[in-house]
């Protein structure tokens, strides 16, 4: 259930909150990825163009891998810029509608009292309590962001133009999942009308992997196992998989592609560990024949029909085997192995 939403177009106590704040902390959740820190970046560049006070907090650093889009050094961690949270009167969390997700900057504004608000995409929890923007309809928040600083009459920067295209890439895979929403292209248009030169932003995002992640990726490959039937593939990562290769917390993702993108497989899992000991993350895709987010909601996780994930306390062992068999009822894969 939610305290108080707004969707787009937006409503005017939403736009009227954003405009009235002296000073706004611009979130996004842990691991942050180029959705969220491109939203971030772009949000803050045009509100500083517009003599808005935005400061950039998160949970983690900027990961190297998506400095590109932080060129000014605009994001910092909570870590470094604890202080930077005085004198806010309003938390902004980007892609991310889960307050918790956040973590630290996000209960450091509430422990004084501080709004916090999310700017997102995705769908929300039937009991989360929550205020702002959710708008499931744009491809990603970054999509969202340029309809927010458009909204607020702030003009669109150079550095806006290239985070806002970057989460969009980012989220669509290189607008190849679109959602058969026209109006994703009509935004990434309207970018590339600016002056901005898309294709430092596609090589940064799908043509830089280092040489130590493309090894990882192959471990990764290697251990991908199918069902009976063929139509549910999925991949464990531990500590022996990342033994020896000095690679980022986010690179495993990387694999995900290759997983559902295997001839005859519907739906996917990745399992990875988490923060804590006894914590996995679980990874999940599909292509059109099947939804699974409602097996992440199950879990307490989220996210889209066709690509969500969540956070699991507990053995692997029982985790991948009942996440596997739901997967398998979802592509409808009978009990014998063979697909309905």
């Amino acid at each position: 259930m939610s305290e108080r939403t707004t969707d787009w177009p937006f409503a005017p106590w939403f736009l009227e909150r954003l405009r009235s704040a002296r000073r706004i902390v611009a979130m996004t959740h842990v691991d942050p990825d180029a959705d969220g820190l491109g939203s971030q970046v772009a949000f803050a560049t045009a509100a500083a163009a517009a003599g808005v006070d935005v400061v950039i907090v998160n949970e983690d650093p900027c990961p190297v891998r998506y400095g590109w889009i932080d060129p000014h050094g605009l994001v910092r961690s909570f870590d470094v810029a604890a202080d930077a949270l005085d004198g806010a009167d309003l938390g902004l969390i980007f892609d991310a509608n889960e307050i918790g997700r956040a973590r630290r900057p996000a209960e450091a504004l509430r422990a004084v009292g501080v709004d916090v608000w999310v700017v997102d995409h995705h769908a929300v929890r039937p009991d989360a309590v929550v205020t702002g923007c959710v708008a499931t309809d744009f491809s990603s928040t970054g999509e969202l962001c340029f309809r927010l600083i458009e909204a607020l009459g702030w003009q669109l920067s150079p550095d806006a133009a290239r985070g806002i295209y970057g989460a969009m890439s980012f989220d669509t895979g290189s607008f190849r999942f679109l959602r058969n929403q026209p109006n994703t292209l009509r935004v990434a248009a309207d970018l590339i009308a600016t002056g901005l030169d898309t294709n430092p932003i596609q090589e940064a995002l799908w043509a830089s992997r280092p040489f130590e992640e493309t090894v990882l990726l192959g471990r990764v490959c290697s251990q991908i196992q199918r069902s009976p039937g063929g139509t549910v593939a999925w991949a464990v990562v531990d500590a022996d998989t990342t033994a020896g290769l000095a690679v980022s917390r986010d690179a495993v993702g990387e694999a995900m592609p290759m997983v559902i993108g295997i001839e005859g497989v519907v739906a996917a899992a990745m399992f990875k560990p988490g923060r804590r000991d006894g914590e996995w993350k679980v990874s999940l895709r599909s292509k059109t024949a099947a939804t699974i987010g409602h097996v992440a909601e199950a879990r307490g996780g989220g996210g889209h029909a066709h690509a969500a994930g969540c956070t699991v306390q507990g053995p692997l062992g029982p985790l991948v085997e009942a996440v596997v068999q739901e997967l398998r009822v979802a592509t409808g894969e009978t009990s014998d192995g063979v697909p309905a």
